[in-house]
């Protein structure tokens, strides 16, 4: 019943967000006693957390499973990218940017894991890409894996857009060209143009 009720509940969070979406509209959802709820989560707080980690949860697991497929490193991040997206498909304002303003509390405990499991990952990829000769030796993967990511996250916490001036899904499509497009070699950009010209 807790999966069930934490599937459900991301649904509703990731299409109306996390401040419009009452417990009793949840529990009329699913057809069961707003009781039945607390009986897993004390508040509505504590559900916004474990809502966000089981997110995250299925993120790590796409991000996992794209990794096994050994694809070149480009190809990798936008499946990737492609996957999220999906998963994320009804958002319509910023994961982040809600629970940072409306749930500061869960945006603190969860932001430093998030944090250091993405750019991981962003690390890996850079390091095998330069590696197969697809990135630029002379990039500071450091410096460029924390440049990314403040990127994406000045973009969903709104820090210099409106709400209403960008939709998420396609602002990010457009970061990670503009991202990829500065650290490949030659090699890298006729993978890259391949996915583009794909809409992989």
């Amino acid at each position: 019943m807790e999966h069930i009720i934490l599937k459900k509940a991301s649904e509703l969070f990731i299409k109306y967000g996390f401040k419009n979406v009452t417990m009793d509209e949840i529990a009329n959802d699913l057809g069961i006693s707003k009781k039945t709820i607390y009986v897993y989560y004390e508040n509505k707080s504590y559900l916004v957390e474990a809502v966000v980690r089981y997110l995250f949860n299925e993120i790590v697991i796409i991000i996992d499973e794209i990794k096994s497929l050994n694809l070149n490193p480009i190809e990798e991040s936008y499946k990737t990218y492609n996957s999220v997206s999906q998963l994320l498909k009804d958002e319509k304002i910023s994961i982040e940017y809600q629970l940072k303003k409306y749930f500061p509390e869960v945006y603190e405990r969860i932001n430093d894991v998030k944090y250091e499991i993405l750019q991981n990952t962003i690390t890996n990829n850079l390091n095998r890409g330069i590696n197969e000769g697809v990135y630029r030796p002379t990039i500071e993967v450091n410096f460029i894996s924390k440049y990314f990511l403040t990127t994406v996250s000045s973009i969903k916490n709104y820090d210099y857009f409106e709400i209403d001036e960008i939709e998420i899904i396609p602002a990010m499509k457009q970061v990670l060209e503009l991202y990829f497009r500065s650290i490949v070699t030659e090699k890298g950009l006729k993978y890259l143009e391949q996915i583009i010209n794909s809409d992989l």
